[in-house]
């Protein structure tokens, strides 16, 4: 198996696409995967019900016969299956795996790159619900793919069993002819209400995983305005209502199940009897009653996987299809793009003005700003810099006397970068994570001193962990803000860079900043003393004064 993960192809979902299609668009995406793991499932499921074939075929041949010959050769026979199905077992095993996480691998591209590159260029945070959609509902829609393997391996078993039935006795085959589509239709029946209910317990779980993370990240807003308890409120009723679905969920599971036991059951004991009935009879010798007995203990797993296994799993996997289909075809508010004769044209350091209800503050061309703030205006400043074609309205962003939202997305963000307070690193190493936007290499060295980094970052390959977890606090608020300043952006804007800093270091990083961002301009949104002194105004809007006050340092 690869050990890097293939480029792929995200999945198309037009306005026709329904939850069925979707889902087999998925699991039908990877056939030189899931064909070969269907066949050597059908090795292995056909191989294990050969046994008692052969069994019987040893009885009746070699033992009741006294042939020593023919004993040897279908034991032979039978060793020849037991290696047969049990190589084909590991290689249906690993392959299926493999279709797993190709698919899953696939889909978490696809909602990546519908949460970080929406319809119209508007960026919003992705919601806590996209970590419950990139977990559950991928790895049950991906597990979806099974259904194209062992069901097919297991349909084919019971075809194989009927015919060796046949051969035995007819009415033994047409029993099971007749009666396992019947069973297993009827087990389709009974699922009808968990698929429902699984889907809408799916959407509880995901709504309360998402406010959880919804509050967890955004706590330090809910905290500044004072909304702890109506934030506690929200998940408390949230997490008992996703609770009540749970239990009703698994009461359903568990009726299916027990339902679905009593329709296999029923019928494998009406098979099994019927053939007891014919070897009393005399109808069948003593091997045909053991292969016959075999075979109806065969077809007992299969029927009952597909009912326990196959039909949950199409449950879970269509309920999931839904969920993400959705959240593929969100309709997003779609700013028309300016054609280029009617596009306005900013220059490439161009003058940043940020209107809030209270005043305006204005970055000249090469300038440092410092904005002193509360939490939920700077909350609001930094979702307007942000995504300026957003829906609020509190706060407006222009460039050089233009208002951003009828610029086009590259023409802002070519020239104003906003990096907020919130630090997120990719798995790699520190250079891998400071070069991805780096104008150029030298600059790469400059941002790392600027943010005093060079005390535990002198050797660029270190990796930095998964979300950066080998450093401390402080140390990745540093590398977040060595990479904003290795972009060069024309417009930088930094949202607090320096909360998790000692004071000794935060004064180095303030007296380093103008120099890396000498000639540009940048807007520093932030309350740490040190770094407001660097500044060339302030603008103070906590401040009792109906306008801010501006000191120029």
């Amino acid at each position: 198996m690869p050990t890097v993960p293939p480029e792929v192809q995200p999945f198309e979902a037009g306005p026709g696409t329904t939850a069925g299609r979707f889902l087999l668009r998925v699991i039908l995406s990877v056939p030189r995967v899931s064909v070969p793991a269907a066949l050597a499932a059908i090795v292995w499921q056909v191989g294990e019900a050969a046994v008692p074939v052969v069994t019987g075929l040893a009885i009746d041949r070699a033992l009741a016969t006294g042939d020593a010959g023919q004993l040897a050769l279908w034991l032979g026979a039978l060793v020849a299956a037991y290696v047969g199905l049990t190589v084909a077992a590991k290689f249906a095993t690993q392959l299926t795996a493999y279709a797993i996480q190709l698919l899953q691998h696939r889909l978490r591209s696809t909602l990546s790159t519908r949460v970080l590159h929406p319809v119209g260029g508007s960026v919003h945070a992705p919601g806590g619900g996209v970590v419950s959609m990139m977990t559950n509902d991928v790895a049950r829609l991906a597990n979806g793919v099974q259904l194209v393997i062992m069901p097919i391996a297991r349909i084919t078993t019971i075809g194989f069993i009927a015919v060796s039935l046949l051969t035995t006795h007819w009415l033994l085959g047409l029993a099971v002819l007749v009666g396992a589509p019947a069973a297993v239709w009827l087990m389709g029946v009974l699922s009808e209400r968990l698929s429902r209910d699984t889907r809408e317990y799916q959407g509880l779980l995901a709504t309360t995983v998402g406010l959880a993370t919804d509050v967890v990240t955004g706590y330090r807003v809910v905290k500044g305005i004072r909304a702890e308890t109506e934030a506690t409120r929200r998940y408390r009723q949230a997490s008992q209502e996703t609770l009540a679905g749970a239990k009703r969920n698994a009461g359903l599971l568990g009726r299916f199940l027990m339902g679905a036991g009593v329709v296999t059951g029923t019928f494998v004991a009406a098979v099994m009897g019927l053939a007891g009935w014919f070897a009393v009879d005399g109808q069948l010798s003593i091997g045909e009653l053991i292969a016959a007995v075999g075979l109806a203990q065969a077809l007992l797993p299969q029927i009952q996987s597909i009912a326990n296994d196959s039909i949950p799993n199409l449950a879970g996997a269509r309920a999931s299809s839904a969920r993400i289909l959705d959240a593929l075809e969100t309709d997003v508010a779609v700013t028309p793009e300016p054609a280029d004769a009617a596009r306005p044209v900013v220059s490439r350091l161009p003058v940043l003005e940020v209107a809030t209800l209270s005043t305006t503050i204005r970055v000249e061309p090469g300038e440092l700003v410092g904005v002193r703030t509360d939490d939920l205006t700077a909350a609001r400043v930094a979702e307007a810099l942000l995504d300026p074609r957003g829906p609020g309205d509190e706060v407006t962003v222009r460039l050089d006397g233009i208002a951003a939202r009828e610029l086009t997305a590259h023409d802002y963000r070519s020239r104003v970068t906003f990096t907020p307070h919130r630090v997120m690193l990719f798995s790699g190493t520190i250079r891998d994570n400071l070069t991805a936007t780096a104008a150029t290499p030298e600059l790469v060295t400059a941002a790392v001193r600027a943010a005093a980094c060079d005390d535990f970052a002198a050797d660029l390959d270190l990796p930095v962990g998964e979300d950066g977890n080998r450093f401390s606090g402080g140390q990745l608020q540093r590398l977040a803000l060595a990479r904003a300043l290795a972009c060069d952006a024309p417009v930088l804007v930094l949202h607090d860079p320096t909360t998790a800093v000692d004071p000794v270091t935060e004064h180095t990083i303030a007296e380093r900043l103008r120099e890396v961002r000498a000639g540009r301009s940048t807007l520093l949104i932030t309350s740490s003393p040190a770094l407001l002194g660097s500044c060339d105004r302030v603008v103070d809007l906590l401040e009792d004064a109906p306008t801010p006050t501006r000191t120029t340092l």
